[in-house]
């Protein structure tokens, strides 16, 4: 299960968690957690990170990364767009980080709890607050080359999947759409995203099925055609592949779910 995130673009957002867990998902944005209380384990990019009361960790933008918590734990999460530190966007590219979790000096951390995860702060302070970090966490780690990314091509093709995923839309549609060739795209996304483009759109398609079972009375066959499904027969081989049984029993055993995170831009008719 992968879920793009395409909210999280230009802005800063905050956030404080309780017992987080959240499945594969990735976005534009940089997303600072620190671990006020308990453990957690990070998977970035299919490598796991354990992080503990009082550290820090940092995922890169268009990284691949999951949180799950085991017994218990309280974060405090930033999410900042790379148009906030352009500098350090500009040193990681094309890179990623060999250890992304990291702890602060005494000094930065008073500075920081007063400075930031706090909505409504001044946007100086707050920037001035993410390079300090971002200059303790390089003192602490070390950059890994990797191959030459297009980010803003990820994010106009995650884009217009996310926009368009109710749709009959395939990866050739797309690249015609978007100006590319097909097997170009379908290289880089099966290289960025480490799945299927059919795979992806149908995990999409599921995931606003459980949202729509979840907060709306529309029976199984408006469901399906609202994802973007031809047939209720296409879509619930699909639905019972990818979380493992059938949307009525789903809705059964789900009256909420972790979907209620994932801002879906559709509109729903009650």
């Amino acid at each position: 299960m992968l879920i793009y995130e395409a909210h999280h673009f230009d802005y800063i957002s905050n956030y404080h968690t309780l017992d987080l867990n959240f499945p594969s998902h990735l976005h534009r944005g940089f997303e600072l957690l620190f671990l006020v209380d308990g453990e957690m384990e990070v998977i970035i990019s299919q490598k796991s990170y354990h992080v503990n009361t009082g550290q820090f960790l940092l995922i890169l933008p268009y990284e691949i990364h999951s949180f799950i918590t085991k017994s218990h734990s309280q974060a405090k999460i930033c999410i900042f767009s790379p148009d906030y530190v352009p500098t350090f966007q500009k040193m990681i590219e094309n890179s990623s980080l060999e250890h992304p979790v990291f702890t602060l000096s005494v000094e930065a951390n008073t500075l920081i709890s007063r400075k930031l995860f706090k909505d409504n702060s001044n946007l100086l302070e707050q920037k001035a607050c993410l390079y300090l970090i971002l200059s303790e966490l390089m003192n602490q780690t070390s950059l890994m080359k990797g191959e030459k990314q297009d980010p803003e091509l990820l994010h106009k093709l995650l884009t217009y999947i996310h926009d368009h995923f109710t749709e009959s839309i395939s990866l050739r549609s797309i690249a015609g759409t978007l100006g590319y060739s097909y097997n170009y795209l379908s290289k880089y996304f099966n290289t960025h995203i480490s799945m299927s483009f059919v795979d992806f759109l149908n995990e999409t398609r599921v995931n606003y099925a459980c949202y729509l079972l979840t907060h709306t009375e529309k029976n199984m066959t408006e469901i399906a055609f609202l994802c973007g499904y031809e047939s209720v027969r296409s879509f619930n081989r699909n639905f019972v592949k990818i979380k493992l049984c059938t949307p009525k029993k789903y809705r059964e055993k789900h009256p909420q779910s972790f979907i209620d995170l994932y801002p879906f831009k559709k509109e729903i008719n009650h």
